[in-house]
């Protein structure tokens, strides 16, 4: 099998905020916007996506949003806690912490419908070069 990018889809009631949220609070870039759905660039070939639940024109119904954390990579979390830090939107913002066996900082936050969000640094050079 041989890929060529990878999309994560969040399922969400309420279109609008989330909408807002990716847009202004994360600035994330819109790449695709068919109304029912909404597709942001995350990386070079990585894409977040939401889908309005009550279009119900997704391949699946989302009801249950546990067990699920989107992880974003960047080479300066300092700045991007900075950034984060006290902005309308984001809530249950974790202090930095780093995970001395792997070489990671990473802080965690929650965003649109309580979907689980990770900001992390990789110090460790391999990591950096894979993520």
């Amino acid at each position: 099998m041989r890929l060529t990018s990878q999309t994560t889809f969040l399922y969400v009631e309420d279109m609008p905020a989330a909408r807002r949220f990716f847009d202004e609070v994360l600035k994330l870039e819109v790449v695709y916007d068919p109304l029912w759905a909404c597709v942001w660039r995350t990386g070079r070939e990585s894409f977040l996506g939401v889908v309005d639940n009550k279009s119900r024109r997704g391949v699946i119904q989302g009801l249950d949003k546990g067990g699920v954390l989107v992880s974003f990579t960047t080479r300066d979390i300092e700045r991007a806690y900075a950034e984060l830090l006290g902005r309308e939107g984001v809530s249950h913002m974790t202090p930095i912490r780093f995970v001395e066996d792997i070489g990671l900082k990473s802080f965690l936050f929650q965003g649109p419908e309580g979907y689980l969000f990770e900001v992390q640094e990789f110090t460790n050079q391999e990591l950096q070069d894979l993520f």
